[in-house]
This record gives C-alpha cells, structure tokens and sequence, in this order.
C-alpha cells in the first residue's frame, strides 16, 4: 500500500555508500553548531527558488540570505540514546534561543531573512513554531525522502524499528521561520548590542557555534 511506499528505507547494504554521502555532504556545505552542545546546525546561503510569502507576511526572495537548518545526528543520537527525545528537542529549542541571539547583534543586512529547513520530522518543528509546507512530488522529492528515511533509521538508536513508530507517511515538508518569528519566540526582549554586529554567538565564552 501507499503508506508502506512512504515509510521505506534504503537496504543495510547501501550503508557505506550512504554514510560517505552524508559526510561529504556536510563538510561541502559548511554547517557549523549552534552551540558546542546543541544539535542544530547552520549552514548559511541565498534562497535560489521563487519568492516565498510566510505567515507573518514576511517575503523570501531570490537571492535573500536563508539560514538553513540542520540536524547534527550523532549528537541526537547520543542525547537521545542517554535522555530521550524530549531532552533533544529541549536543546533544540535552546540552540534556536542562542540564534535568535546572534542574529539580533549582527547588522540587518547580514540577518537572515528566514530560517529553512527540509525534513521528515514535521510534528517537533510544528511545536518549535515552525510554519510548514507540503512539497511537490517529484522524483527528486521521493530521492530524498527515500535518503531521508536512511538517516532516520542510521542514527535512531531504535534502527529500522523507528520505521513503525507513528502514522501516515514519512514524507517531507518544507519548515519555514521568519526572522521576526525567531526574535518573538525565541529572542531576548533587550535591546540588541551593536559592538559585537558581527561576532558569533559565544565566541568569547568557548561555546563554538557558528
């Protein structure tokens, strides 16, 4: 059926392969923690699709700055493994409270306009606040999903067990979270500094994000 379709996995044989990819992929994008014992990472570029009107009217156009965001899996796994999933959506949720903080002390035009995100886990970034957007389905999309599912099962401490946990397909969405989103949710209501415009969150503390 269907559902079964969208819950499958890449065979255990193409793990090698697989893992390789994810590694190269990473270190070519250049994504760099949050904070040293967070699990986001950041990877920051320019929105090359058609402009995207979000719900607090914000527009990313093509070319804006987008920060994108991603999943640092063996730190997930570890935290998971030692305190649960909640324990790893709470450091999300504070490596999103230490963007929020770096971004409010850089200058406007070095801001990203929006936070992005792809990914299969639409249920955790509906309730960090996240707005969310079906995607076409195309081959490439049903690719990635297909990857997708291979990194849930690589790095769940649960293994292809993970597969059956839920319903309905696991299939992915676009995550999306405005600049001003970020700040009314997750910011500090201080004023932002302006001497630091350009200094990455905790970098005088040994934090090493960004």
């Amino acid at each position: 059926m269907p559902a079964d379709a969208d819950r499958a996995a890449p065979p255990g044989v193409l793990d090698p392969i697989l893992a390789a990819w994810e590694g190269f992929d990473r270190r070519r994008r250049r994504i760099r923690p949050m904070r040293r014992e967070g699990i986001l990472g950041l990877e920051m570029t320019r929105h090359r699709g058609r402009a995207v009107t979000l719900g607090d009217g914000t527009v990313v156009g093509r070319g804006d700055l987008v920060g994108e965001v991603h999943l640092l899996n063996p730190r997930v796994r570890e935290l998971e493994t030692r305190a649960g999933l909640a324990a790893a959506y709470r450091e999300a949720r504070a490596d999103l409270r230490a963007l929020a903080a770096w971004s409010e002390g850089r200058l406007p035009e070095r801001r990203p306009v929006a936070l992005h995100g792809v990914g299969i886990m639409a249920r955790l970034a509906s309730r960090a606040g996240w707005e969310l957007r079906p995607r076409a389905r195309t081959p490439w999309r049903r690719v990635q999903d297909w990857y997708f599912r291979w990194l849930l099962v690589h790095w769940s401490p649960a293994g292809r067990e993970r597969l059956r946990h839920g319903r309905g397909p696991l299939s992915s969405v676009d995550a999306w979270l405005s600049g001003r989103a970020l700040q009314a949710r997750y910011g500090s209501p201080r004023a932002p500094s302006r001497s630091r415009s350009d200094q990455a969150p905790g970098s005088t503390s040994g934090s090493n994000p960004l």
